[in-house]
């Protein structure tokens, strides 16, 4: 699962689509130390099963750890809206970041972990359970999460200057570039900017910027009052009204005549 920097409701979940059920999430401070590093620590509760979610694509990673079964994950980068039912009273605690910054972290190659959720021993070895059992001996999410962050801390090295601009380029442009100028920004060829990207990142440079784009426009439709379809769509660059809601359905699986529904449905899951 996926929980994520911004907001598809009240809580600040970007990434979550609340389908069905209630949850706790809460965002937790980040050390100023690593706050141009990592987007936020969080923690999600299901205290009262089932609880429906639909994760969709936020081009991040996250660091999970199931404080009752002391497994730990790795969301890998995805395309595509997925479904997860919790059938169990569940306790999840987490951290997430831009790919690069998880790839240098990690110290692997986030094109090799996929979309989906990987046991994160498969890519730290057995310090992973290491890990998961100081964060879930923690007395309080605070004591957990100094563990965490102490690890976070340790390992977080350099990034590819040519990957961290394209990335920034992107963020600052909300997806409204293309390959030509970030390749023209960053130092690197469109060709090995892709490669670089596959490194680092996970997606092709395009796709992360479509996606970025997507998210911007979900942000801005939360605004009260939401923004004209067709404002909004000419504001983020898209072809037209029609295209937006093409982009908008294929991460989210939900038509965008919709979304307040969703959003308003999401304020009635998630508690605060």
């Amino acid at each position: 699962m996926r929980l994520g920097d911004s907001a598809m409701n009240p809580t600040g979940v970007t990434s979550v689509l609340a389908l069905g059920g209630e949850a706790k999430f809460a965002r937790h401070d980040v050390d100023p130390r690593l706050a141009d590093k990592i987007d936020c620590y969080w923690t999600f509760t299901v205290e009262r099963p089932s609880v429906e979610l639909r994760i969709i694509p936020d081009g991040r990673i996250d660091l999970i750890f199931d404080l009752d079964t002391g497994e730990a994950f790795i969301a890998g980068p995805n395309q595509r809206p997925f479904d997860v039912r919790h059938e169990r009273q569940t306790r999840l605690l987490g951290a997430t970041m831009s790919p690069e910054i998880a790839s240098a972290a990690l110290e692997t190659e986030i094109g090799a972990i996929g979309g989906e959720w990987r046991a994160l021993d498969s890519v730290l070895g057995p310090f992973a359970r290491q890990l998961a059992g100081r964060i879930v001996a923690g007395e309080s999410d605070a004591a957990r999460l100094a563990v965490l962050e102490t690890f976070l801390l340790a390992r977080i090295g350099a990034v590819d200057r040519r990957v961290s601009r394209a990335v920034a380029g992107i963020a600052r442009s909300n997806g409204r570039i293309g390959v030509a100028a970030l390749s023209r920004d960053s130092g690197a060829s469109p060709r090995n900017l892709t490669r670089l990207f596959d490194r680092w990142v996970g997606l092709p440079p395009k796709t992360f910027a479509r996606i970025a784009r997507a998210q911007e426009a979900l942000r801005r439709l939360q605004e009260t009052p939401a923004p004209n379809f067709k404002t909004l769509a000419a504001e983020l660059g898209f072809a037209d009204q029609a295209h937006m809601s093409r982009e908008l359905k294929k991460i989210t699986g939900v038509q965008p005549s919709q979304m307040s529904e969703t959003f308003k449905r999401a304020s009635e899951i998630f508690k605060p």
